[in-house]
């Protein structure tokens, strides 16, 4: 019995001797673990100056976050108090209120003036800066010499819906739309898979962008072909069919996958070509804006190459990751 509660005396004297306060005695755990984790990152030669180095990459990766919490809350915030101004001035470009309060973080989002209301208010995507106002005829009529995106816009236009809605039955006779609405911008919401938090682009269509040229921005599109799907916004317009049917498309140019890789080529490395004729795509099969990089090309080609930039944030590294079916090695 003696022995038995020396034992313990000696035990809990020993274990009172070499702990902290907070009574652990497993002290520096949580730095042995992460010291183990960067060296399974090494060759396991020089480590000390790899570790090193892993862990600066750990601290700039733990500010970005930081960063990127801050900017989320900033959003949060103000766009419960934002306010859209006029839409038709295409001031939502530059007042920082007018495009916080388009971010779903929350709270509803305000749709901007136009003159044909949308279809459904629960779409993914808003219009907003509507230039024109009339129909497909005016319009082919007044800027089709010049601009080749109204040229032939009422035949090219009819076409298109008449086989997307079979049931619309358009004839010559009739204006295609009691009327047609023209936007040079769109909000796309969607939702991230790499966070699965909701995600917005705003995306812009603009033949003289504050007077630097213009600004043709890109999409990510759902098609039946396999492999990724990007085109051109060239124009945004909305239809309203004379049965009262609210349309939205895009006018767009469509980018062609290509063979063609560069001699540098890399892993995963996606090459379109950008198609000269326009097409028209519905809204319904946007997912979110892409960023396409010009390529050079062969140098005995006179098409227009671009690169998909893949890794402008997760989502869209997963997304073109899944389409093309890559392995990482």
């Amino acid at each position: 019995m003696s022995s038995t509660s020396a034992t313990l005396r000696r035990s809990s004297s020993d274990i009172s001797h070499g702990v902290l306060r907070n009574g652990t005695t497993r002290t520096g755990e949580g730095i042995h673990q992460e010291v183990k984790q960067h060296y399974g990152q090494t060759n396991k030669r020089n480590t000390e100056a790899q570790n090193k180095q892993i862990s600066i990459r750990d601290e700039d990766q733990e500010v970005v976050a930081r960063t990127r919490l801050l900017i989320d809350d900033f959003f949060r915030r103000a766009s419960q108090t934002a306010e859209l101004s006029d839409a038709s001035s295409d001031t939502d470009a530059t007042n920082q209120e007018a495009d916080v309060a388009q971010f779903k973080q929350g709270s509803a989002r305000r749709v901007p003036k136009s003159r044909i209301p949308p279809a459904n208010g629960e779409n993914q995507w808003i219009f907003g800066s509507p230039l024109q106002y009339g129909d497909s005829r005016s319009y082919e009529d007044l800027h089709g010499g010049n601009n080749p995106i109204y040229r032939a816009l009422d035949p090219r236009l009819r076409e298109f819906l008449h086989s997307q809605f079979p049931d619309e039955y358009l004839t010559y006779e009739d204006t295609i739309m009691a009327s047609i609405e023209i936007f040079q911008c769109v909000y796309i919401a969607y939702q991230s898979k790499d966070d699965w938090t909701n995600a917005e682009d705003i995306l812009r269509c603009n033949s003289n962008w504050y007077n630097s040229g213009p600004r043709y921005d890109c999409v990510l599109f759902n098609s039946d072909q396999p492999g990724v799907a990007c085109a051109r916004l060239r124009s945004l317009v909305r239809c309203q069919l004379p049965s009262g049917r609210v349309v939205d498309l895009a006018v767009v140019q469509n980018m062609k996958p290509n063979k063609w890789r560069p001699k540098t080529s890399w892993d995963g490395c996606v090459v379109f070509e950008e198609e000269v004729d326009l097409t028209f795509l519905l809204m319904d099969f946007v997912i979110r804006g892409a960023l396409l990089a010009h390529a050079q090309g062969p140098s005995n080609s006179r098409r227009n190459f671009h690169y998909l930039v893949d890794v402008v944030d997760g989502d869209m590294f997963l997304r073109v990751l899944n389409a093309i079916g890559h392995v990482c090695n």
